[in-house]
């Protein structure tokens, strides 16, 4: 199983870039959740948006604030150490699908993130063709026991707005093997893939990675 607490600094994941596109052109007062060691917090400050970082491993937080960033210790787990109403917007990348109780932490966002707020999110789609491959072949979802949940598009949607979040924007993307293979084969590189931006028709089947620009709006009346 991989160890969250010593993964590599890497720039490099695909869902930085993608969620990077659905930034707003002003975060105002805003937190990266789960921030790792800041990567996705330097790219949205290459677009004038100064974030804090929130991640629960003390060593990913020694290097947030190595680097000059703002960052808070806590357990996504818990209560968001914030009042009600009290940000702008918040990212959750790639994040969710490890949190247990990810209904709580979704109300928790909607607690904290006032109305007309943003929400920058990303996860793995669990109902991607290689899933659906994996399953067809009797092997178990990519990365059991890293990830503790697994969503499909309509749960996720489902999720959010139940605690009042609408998509406003998507990014989400695909990637495409036999292209990937060819262009490793003509020199681009061991680890170069080849990935496409998915249009909402077809997120459910062919996006990889949801990537969603959500907006806090009031919860429904039940």
């Amino acid at each position: 199983m991989v160890d969250p607490t010593r993964r590599p600094r890497d720039f490099e994941r695909a869902w930085y870039r993608y969620a990077a596109r659905l930034l707003p052109a002003e975060g105002g007062r805003w937190l990266d959740l789960g921030c790792g060691q800041a990567e996705f917090l330097e790219l949205a400050s290459e677009r004038g948006l100064e974030g804090m970082g929130l991640d629960r491993q003390p060593n990913n937080a020694r290097a947030c604030r190595a680097g000059g960033r703002a960052v808070l210790v806590a357990d996504l787990g818990r209560s968001l150490p914030f009042r009600d109403a009290s940000l702008d917007g918040a990212s959750l990348i790639e994040v969710i699908e490890h949190i247990v109780e990810a209904e709580a932490l979704v109300a928790e966002l909607a607690r904290v993130i006032r109305p007309g707020g943003w929400l920058v999110m990303t996860t793995p789609n669990v109902a991607h063709l290689t899933y659906r491959w994996r399953a067809l072949t009797g092997h178990e979802p990519k990365q059991e026991g890293y990830h503790y949940r697994f969503f499909v598009r309509r749960t996720l949607e489902t999720l959010f707005a139940r605690e009042g979040f609408r998509i406003a924007a998507r990014a989400s993307f695909g990637k495409q093997s036999l292209l990937s293979k060819l262009a490793r084969l003509s020199g681009r590189g061991r680890k170069y893939k080849v990935r496409y931006a998915v249009p909402a028709a077809l997120e459910g089947l062919l996006a990889q990675h949801f990537v969603w620009r959500l907006e806090r709006v009031e919860r429904p009346e039940t």
